[in-house]
């Protein structure tokens, strides 16, 4: 199992995994602490043209740190597939751009798949983890905060399920 930490901004980037449950990239930065959310992604992509393939992405912060990336894109044309995002609040932050993930999985709690790009899920997994208490479960939020803006998500051919422990 290969563990480790990434910071992507360079354009054209592609990270080839030995499988989803081999290839683990990790962090534990969170919100609760004391991080702001953008600076709480274990992989934080900026350049335009990143591919993953056959890897998890992984926030273990724990679902009582609030809001704990496990990756965020600010960068068009991201692409994943057969990928992992592990995490609890704001596990995937599609911050801008246009973006595809395709046979992968998705797990969190709060608002988890958190979008202000245009998404599109194909054939992905999207599994709701039990939130602590005083929590309840969102799994996509929208976060346009320009309505002229052209941003939305698109889940297609999709399974949502419910894991009843964290």
């Amino acid at each position: 199992m290969n563990i480790f930490k990434l910071k992507v901004g360079r354009p054209t980037i592609v990270l080839l995994g030995e499988g989803m449950d081999n290839t683990i990239i990790s962090g534990n930065k969170s919100f609760g602490g004391r991080f702001q959310t953008y600076y709480t992604a274990t992989v934080g992509v900026n350049g335009q043209g990143f591919t993953a393939l056959d890897i998890t992405f992984w926030n273990e912060a724990g679902p009582e740190n609030q809001q704990a990336v496990a990756l965020r894109g600010y960068a068009d044309y991201i692409s994943s597939y057969r990928c992992r995002f592990e995490g609890y609040q704001d596990t995937l932050y599609t911050q801008f751009g246009i973006q595809f993930y395709r046979d992968s999985q998705f797990f969190g709690t709060v608002d988890f798949i958190c979008v202000d790009a245009t998404a599109v899920f194909q054939n992905c997994i999207i599994e709701v983890r039990a939130p602590v208490p005083g929590q309840y479960n969102v799994i996509t939020v929208q976060q346009r905060e320009n309505e002229d803006d052209s941003t939305g998500i698109v889940l297609q051919n999709c399974t949502i399920k419910a894991r009843l422990n964290t």
